[in-house]
C-alpha cells in the first residue's frame, strides 16, 4: 500500500509550483524600471491577453499605474542573473539597468522597453487593473509580441531558477 506523502502547510505547497520568470518593464514620468516577476501570465488568446500582478508597495506598480503599459519578457535560460537583480534591487535605491546588461531594446507601441534574448516579449496596454490582497493585477491587450524559439525558459520553483527538463511524450 502506497503511504501519502502529502504534507500540510501553505507556504509549503505553493512553493511547490513551477513558473515561467518574467522581466516586467515600465515607463511612466521620466523613470523606467525593470522587475522579475513568476506572476505573469496569459489569460485569453482572442482577445490576446496577458496578466502582470504586482505589489502595491513596488515602483512598477505606480509606473503602470500612471503610464498604462507594461512589456512582460519572459526569460531565457541564461538570464537568471539578470532575473535575481530585477528581484532584489529596488528603483527606490538604483537604477537596475545600471547594474547589468539587460540588453533593452525600443518597443513598438509602449514607451517601456523589452528585454533581448528573451524567449518571447509582449507590449501590453492596460484594459482592466483590480486588487486582489497586497497586488494589483493588471490585465493588458498585447499591441505586438516577440519570441525566439532557439529559446528555453527560466523556470522558478522554491526561491530557486531552473532549467527546464525533457519533453515528455505520450503515444
Amino acid at each position: 500500500m502506497a503511504k501519502n506523502m502529502l504534507k500540510e502547510g501553505k507556504s509549503g505547497a505553493s512553493d511547490q509550483l513551477a513558473s515561467a520568470v518574467a522581466l516586467v518593464t515600465s515607463s511612466y514620468g521620466g523613470k523606467v524600471n525593470v522587475m522579475s516577476a513568476v506572476w505573469a501570465l496569459r489569460v485569453s488568446i482572442d482577445p490576446f491577453l496577458m496578466a502582470v500582478f504586482v505589489g502595491h508597495e513596488r515602483e512598477t506598480y505606480r509606473l503602470i499605474d500612471g503610464s498604462g503599459e507594461f512589456g512582460i519578457s519572459f526569460c531565457s535560460e541564461e538570464q537568471s542573473e539578470l532575473a535575481h537583480i530585477a528581484g532584489n534591487y529596488s528603483l527606490k535605491d538604483v537604477d537596475k539597468f545600471s547594474l547589468a546588461n539587460f540588453h533593452p531594446f525600443k518597443a513598438r507601441f509602449i514607451e517601456a522597453p523589452l528585454i533581448g534574448n528573451s524567449v518571447s516579449c509582449f507590449e501590453c496596454r492596460v484594459i482592466e487593473k483590480f486588487d486582489v490582497g497586497d497586488h494589483r493585477g493588471f490585465i493588458g491587450e498585447v499591441l505586438n509580441a516577440y519570441y525566439d524559439d532557439t529559446k528555453k525558459p527560466l523556470i522558478y520553483n522554491g526561491g530557486k531558477f531552473f532549467k527546464m527538463g525533457e519533453r515528455i511524450r505520450h503515444s
